[in-house]
């Protein structure tokens, strides 16, 4: 059985118009990574924003690890918890994550909301800020930061829940070379210590060698 599964799904941000994604189906399984291609308006953020539980289809089903994932499951908090635990989102768009008033505090967020005792949420963080090259600007405040600090800290803050399922819209925009490579090292280790990526880019080349299968999406259905 594979660790994701989207059957039948059909979803649109308005009845009226033709769906954003049209009977589409597929598979993950667990500990792979898989590149998600398809034109800018494609779809490719909806999809994400519905496995990360931001969207619910209109039809279908969305299984993870055989259990259906619904609007009045995550409405639960426990089970919301869990869920959100198990699969981390890294957004586009930095600024839509980043509100704590410092750095250090961002990435230490998901751990305090998590209940973590204080000793391991000080751990995961400085892990983190360390691992993202982030120490230095533990104290400054996010939106004082460059496009591509604030990515960093965002991918920080996923990181720090240290999720099974990475999902990463364009995670590569807006940063410099140097950076490139330690993402891309972190999400090498990711995946050999088990953990299962989705990731979208227009950088195929870059990520050639961690990717074990290429997703097209087009016409609201997925293609590989």
């Amino acid at each position: 059985m594979a660790m994701i599964e989207l059957e039948n799904i059909i979803f649109s941000y308005n009845p009226e118009e033709p769906p954003v994604l049209k009977d589409l189906s597929l598979d993950v399984e667990k500990g792979t990574c898989q590149m998600l291609l398809g034109d800018n308006g494609c779809g490719k953020t909806t999809l994400f924003r519905l496995l990360n539980g931001l969207l619910f289809a209109q039809s279908g089903a969305y299984r993870l690890d055989g259990q259906e994932i619904t609007r009045r499951g995550l409405d639960d908090n426990r089970q919301s918890k869990r869920f959100h635990q198990r699969m981390g989102y890294l957004f586009q768009n930095p600024d839509v994550m980043l509100f704590n008033a410092r750095v250090y505090d961002e990435v230490a967020f998901g751990p305090r909301q998590m209940g973590f005792a204080d000793a391991e949420i000080e751990r995961r963080t400085e892990d983190c800020l360390g691992l993202f090259d982030l120490t230095e600007l533990r104290d400054k405040a996010p939106y004082h930061l460059s496009t591509g600090q604030k990515k960093r800290v965002a991918l920080a803050a996923v990181a720090a829940l240290n999720p099974e399922i990475l999902v990463l819209d364009e995670p590569f925009a807006g940063l410099d070379g140097t950076t490139v490579d330690r993402v891309l090292a972190f999400l090498t280790e990711w995946k050999k210590a088990g953990k299962t990526i989705l990731l979208s880019t227009h950088e195929r080349e870059m990520t050639a060698s961690l990717t074990d299968r290429v997703l097209v999406l087009s016409e609201g259905r997925i293609t590989s």
